[in-house]
């Protein structure tokens, strides 16, 4: 059975705090997969969601960074990175993080969805890594999923 993840950022009281004109602005979280506190100590199963990071209401995104550590041992993996409104607004279907190799996804890379920066969230929401598949074998356990969303506050 599928199961929401929530990265220490995500978790209840840690609010982005929108202000408007700010220019450039970040976030980051981090999801440890072997952290049982972190939702983590369990393998993952298809359609396990990881909240990562908090948006708010106002922001346009620029550019994100997904740092994936090695997840399993086959090639069967794909996840997603999206959001409430589409699962898949982002990284549509990578395979980064099968094997023994981890890697970067960026907007236009490897799973990257071209075209889907300059997003404007009309309302709060939560940029999510979500496992599409994974192998009927063994997943790995352990590693951090590391994910950075830059975005300006213009309105």
């Amino acid at each position: 059975m599928a199961v929401t993840y929530y990265s220490p950022d995500c978790r209840s009281g840690n609010n982005v705090v929108p202000r408007a004109r700010l220019g450039m602005c970040s976030v980051s979280g981090a999801f440890n997969i072997a952290t049982v506190g972190e939702g983590g100590g369990v393998a993952f199963v298809d359609e396990d969601v990881v909240q990562m990071v908090k948006i708010p209401a106002g922001a346009t995104i620029l550019d994100f960074v997904v740092d994936v550590p090695p997840l399993e041992s086959s090639t069967a993996l794909r996840w997603s990175l999206g959001d409430g409104d589409s699962e898949s607004r982002f990284v549509l279907n990578s395979s980064v993080g099968i094997s023994s190799a981890g890697g970067i996804v960026r907007p236009g890379s490897t799973g990257g969805v071209v075209g889907s920066t300059q997003y404007a969230y009309a309302a709060d929401d939560t940029i999510d890594f979500k496992i599409k598949t994974v192998a009927s074998g063994t997943p790995v356990t352990t590693g951090i999923i590391k994910l950075t969303v830059f975005y300006t506050m213009d309105a």
